[in-house]
């Protein structure tokens, strides 16, 4: 039976599944440097006038309004595509638009480069997910789901360091061709890292006779172990529609969700070129600095889990208290926060950490509740083209607000909308009671 052949070809050698994991690690980390060097190199860029804002803001919205909606049209290819294939075209498409990139010289060109881009790199997440789920045993595929998210931190962090690292030494385009380079030896890497992986599983087309047995298995209504899992990949409804699950309350909580988008990465895009231009450092070093964000803010992840458990498994409950955090930390940014480099990097920090804890809560933890009703994967897909809507729309509207009307409006802008996302969060807590959550694994999931 197909079911049987699925389990017997789950990696049970520990030191191979540390070996696909580490390839899977490898592949999202240098995502990160192909995709967040445009923000790295974006100071640099205004400043010699390759770019406006409003024109820096327009790029940076187009990748993550195609990426938002790649994570979606890539989720439902992930579950029939080979993923090994997908991952390895998602790098080398990415590779191509980071190098031409660096030879760009219009802002037209830039903008069409960068959202391909945006699209090329939503489709290595989700069929990493796919692989982890049909390859690992479900005790290593919790534990790697959740070192996965490493990724974020450290991908960010290096990303920031080597583009510092570039621009003091050479000009923005090296940035993008730096990151084409690490691309392009990735995807080596990966095609034949996954090649050994297909070996040792025994076949190098597991993962279609994996899919057709799970057609074939939802289709004959099998109840063998895993066929759970099975069901959810084939897209099986067990409840309600998903605009009924939009209907019944998901809508309610929109609003926050888009608004730490809008923190989580939106702002995150700019700060590289608000330290510039508010304590008039250099492009390098302004970008710098900026690392302390990814590193502080993998701790939002472990805080999110950590308030989850107190706040008896409301999500929402435990979101107030990262927006309220945020806002406190807002209204000092905007008082304050022109006096001191290093409490404007402090207080960056926090928020951005804030906004970690609540994509943790809002993208990995919620959408569980909705397992019985087998829309796990069709609501966090939802809530995080949602989160990605905020980050588009933000990263434009802030080139655009600060050019004419500066810093201060814009960061009182973002006080603003945080406080809104809070007031919703307070309102609507009560209909995520401990009563409607189940049992589960708090720290399972990663946020792409």
């Amino acid at each position: 039976m197909q079911t049987t052949k699925k389990t017997e070809r789950k990696i049970t050698n520990k030191k191979q599944a540390f070996f696909l994991f580490c390839i899977c690690w490898m592949a999202y980390f240098t995502c990160y440097i192909g995709r967040l060097n445009f923000s790295s190199a974006m100071a640099a860029m205004i400043e010699e006038q390759v770019l406006t804002k409003t024109q820096a803001g327009t790029i940076s919205m187009v990748y993550f309004f195609v990426y938002g909606a790649g994570q979606l049209l890539n989720g439902f290819l992930g579950d029939r595509l080979q993923p090994g294939r997908m991952i390895f075209a998602g790098l080398s498409l990415s590779m191509l638009c980071n190098l031409l990139m660096g030879t760009a010289g219009s802002f037209g060109i830039m903008v069409i480069v960068w959202g391909v881009n945006g699209y090329a790199q939503s489709m290595v997440w989700p069929p990493i997910i796919r692989i982890f789920a049909n390859r690992l045993e479900e005790a290593v595929r919790l534990r790697y789901c959740v070192d996965i998210v490493s990724t974020q931190a450290a991908g960010t962090l290096a990303a920031y360091v080597l583009s510092a690292a570039v621009l003091a030494v050479s000009g923005w385009r090296t940035v993008f061709w730096g990151a084409g380079i690490c691309l392009l030896l990735v995807a080596v890497l990966w095609i034949a890292g996954y090649a050994r992986v297909e070996r040792f599983t025994g076949e190098g087309d597991f993962d279609a006779e994996v899919q057709e047995g799970n057609l074939r298995t939802s289709t004959e209504g099998k109840t063998r172990n895993g066929s759970r899992e099975e069901g959810k990949l084939t897209g099986e409804k067990t409840g309600r529609s998903f605009p009924a699950l939009i209907a019944g309350g998901l809508w309610l909580i929109i609003l926050p969700v888009v608004v730490h988008g809008i923190l989580k990465d939106g702002v995150t895009s700019w700060v590289p070129t608000y330290i510039l231009e508010t304590f008039h450092t250099s492009a390098s070093l302004s970008v710098l600095v900026t690392t302390v964000l990814p590193i502080v803010n993998l701790s939002g992840a472990y805080l999110a889990r950590a308030l989850y458990r107190k706040c008896q498994g409301n999500e929402v409950r435990a979101s107030a208290v990262f927006f309220g955090v945020s806002v406190a930390a807002l209204l000092v940014l905007r008082v304050a926060g022109s006096f001191s480099l290093a409490l404007t990097v402090a207080l960056l920090a926090v928020i951005t950490a804030s906004m970690m804890g609540v994509n943790t809560l809002f993208v990995n933890l919620l959408p569980l509740r909705y397992e019985k009703e087998g829309k796990v994967s069709s609501v966090s897909g939802f809530l995080n083209a949602c989160a990605y809507l905020g980050t588009a729309v933000s990263t434009f509207t802030i080139g655009v607000m600060v050019e004419s009307l500066g810093w201060g409006v814009t960061v009182g802008s973002w006080l603003a909308v945080t406080a809104a996302g809070l007031l919703v969060c307070l309102a609507v807590r009560g209909r995520y009671s401990t009563g409607e959550t189940q049992s589960r694994d708090s720290g399972s999931g990663a946020s792409s």
